[in-house]
């Protein structure tokens, strides 16, 4: 009979005061108990419990062995949790859902470090624009915006806040200006998320400063972050994005701002994380959980301010109205 079963066993039937109750906690027969507690007593040749048919006790002999035992299992127990946790960490298949406006440099960076903290986890990443259901068995972590993520129960934790921001390469400013103004605007190819133009109407709602301008471009594309971000990368015009999509863009001048006291509305654009609740969640989710807020922290916390604009160029003569949609 295997010797920590006995230990147990032992442990067990004093904690209770009982051989039956012993066995229920541990799943097994009463007979069990009784015979691992008769070999333990054999094998170091000391009674350790007295037995009535009312009560089990502690015999006086085994008061320091049954301490010394409890302390033996304790640690074991703990070494066995601990090397399950460390096991879950290194291995098994995280699902992550992640919204394109953050699928840039920065974001394949996480990736590549998270992948060397954890070289074993199964990290799938999917590019979700629609609504996120953590309970379908399709994901078990988002990062997206939180209207993106619509059950009550989930737990989110925010990683970052944003502005959408104006940016153009210094390619396209060098041939069409650098606007002054936000009125300017009308006379450059606007890069933007159709949700921003008004109802029933082409024009597009700015801020200057905290004021509300409607301004209608000269012509304009309409379209995701990451069809924006590509046409901006190509010197097409001027896009509306999130800063933290393109902050890498901005750090290696290959887009500069474009009026810095110019935005889409007067709040930021915040970046959660979200996962299922869940009693026991696995130590690899609890990982990449702590990792990405880490993450996100460092990289808020070593944030540029934006490069200087270029020289101001005279604006162009206006041309007709063309709306891309």
């Amino acid at each position: 009979m295997d010797q920590l079963y006995m230990l147990r066993a032992f442990v067990a039937a004093t904690q209770h005061k009982s051989f039956s109750k012993a066995a229920a906690s541990l799943g097994v027969t009463t007979g069990s108990i009784s015979k691992a507690i008769a070999k333990l007593e054999a094998s170091i040749q000391t009674r350790v419990l007295h037995r009535t048919t009312r009560s089990v006790t502690l015999t006086e002999e085994a008061q320091a062995y049954y301490l010394s035992c409890v302390r033996l299992l304790e640690e074991f127990d703990e070494a066995n949790r601990r090397i399950t946790r460390a096991r879950e960490v290194d291995s098994g298949k995280l699902r992550l859902a992640v919204h394109p406006a953050l699928v840039n440099g920065t974001f394949l960076k996480m990736v590549s470090e998270y992948h060397a903290l954890a070289p074993n986890v199964n990290l799938m990443v999917s590019i979700q624009e629609d609504v996120v259901n953590l309970y379908d068995g399709r994901y078990d972590v988002a990062i997206v915006p939180p209207q993106l993520v619509e059950q009550s129960a989930v737990i989110r934790r925010t990683l970052s806040k944003t502005p959408n921001v104006l940016v153009a390469t210094p390619a396209y400013l060098d041939r069409h200006g650098m606007p002054a103004h936000v009125e300017d605007m009308s006379r450059h190819f606007l890069l933007i998320d159709p949700r921003l133009r008004q109802t029933d109407s082409h024009f597009i709602a700015l801020f200057e400063h905290g004021r509300p301008v409607s301004v209608l471009p000269m012509a304009s594309l309409d379209g995701n972050e990451a069809l924006l971000r590509a046409a901006a990368l190509m010197g097409t015009g001027i896009a509306v994005l999130p800063e933290a999509m393109i902050r890498q863009d901005i750090d290696d001048g290959n887009l500069m701002h474009v009026l810095p006291g110019c935005s889409t509305s007067e709040s930021e654009i915040e970046i959660c994380l979200f996962y299922s609740h869940r009693e026991l969640l696995p130590a690899r989710f609890r990982t990449f959980v702590d990792f990405c807020a880490a993450f996100f922290s460092e990289r808020h916390g070593r944030q540029r301010a934006p490069r200087n604009a270029p020289t101001h160029k005279p604006m162009p003569p206006a041309k007709p109205t063309l709306t891309i949609v």
